[in-house]
């Protein structure tokens, strides 16, 4: 009886062994999760400040964008307005020129003519005037395109950034596993912005279970072999898992 009691002893003595050693292992395992969970959040928080400040300076571009055009307009309606000026001095010089015509041979135009060459160096003032609209308006314009350019910039940054934002955000789950040949099926596909040779931490509940690299993506779903070294304590990968990014993209 004492041979067996101390048999028993010894026994339970190198099971709890193990299982401190277990809890060991668990709870760093933990704090590694946790420390990996904060630095998502810290990074989250900041790509949200940047869309924040990106929606801003939008904002402001797309003002600026309002007030170009409001010049644009203006531009334009006094081109208009100098045309028609101009249009009436032409009109106005023709029934001159017709009246002068109509005259007897023995009056004397000398008035009427330094009428007519008032009216038409007034005619070329005018025109020089609508010439030089015309030079605001196409510099307006150039401005315009500048801005609607740098505002296509904005918008394609915040998409990009936008597209980053939800690729770091990645939660998607182990759907099946093949142990034999040493991959994995994950719910996530190009529409969340995975690609090839793109590396996934497997965790279940605070643990990481192991590590996965994307071999194919297809539109709902991504085939991942399973990296062997980085597998936990010998744990295996199971449906279920969760499945989120080893490295979050920079802005």
């Amino acid at each position: 009886m004492i041979l067996v009691a101390s048999f028993f002893a010894y026994q339970n003595g190198r099971e709890f062994a193990t299982v401190r050693t277990n809890i060991i292992g668990i709870n760093a395992s933990i704090a590694t999760e946790k420390q990996t969970e904060k630095k998502v959040v810290g990074e989250v928080g900041r790509l949200v400040a940047d869309i924040t400040r990106v929606q801003g300076e939008l904002d402001v571009e797309s003002e600026k964008l309002k007030a170009q055009k409001n010049r644009f307009a203006q531009a334009d309606s006094e081109t208009t307005r100098t045309q028609e000026e101009l249009d009436a001095k032409v009109k106005k010089q023709q029934e001159l020129t017709v009246k002068l015509d109509k005259l007897p041979k023995d009056v004397k135009p000398e008035t009427i003519a330094e009428d007519i060459n008032r009216m038409k160096k007034e005619k070329l003032e005018y025109e020089a005037q609508a010439e030089q609209k015309k030079k605001e308006v196409v510099a307006e314009n150039d401005k315009i395109a500048g801005v609607q350019k740098r505002l296509d910039d904005v918008v394609h940054k915040i998409e990009e950034r936008r597209k980053n934002f939800e690729r770091n955000s990645l939660t998607s789950r182990v759907v099946a596993v093949n142990y034999d040949w040493g991959f994995v099926v994950i719910d996530a596909g190009k529409a969340t912005g995975l690609t090839e040779d793109t590396k996934l931490i497997v965790t279940r509940g605070a643990q990481t279970v192991g590590k996965v690299s994307v071999m194919s993506v297809d539109g709902r779903n991504s085939l991942a072999a399973i990296v062997p070294n980085a597998v936990v304590n010998g744990q295996f990968i199971m449906p279920g898992d969760r499945v989120i990014l080893e490295n979050l993209v920079q802005n």
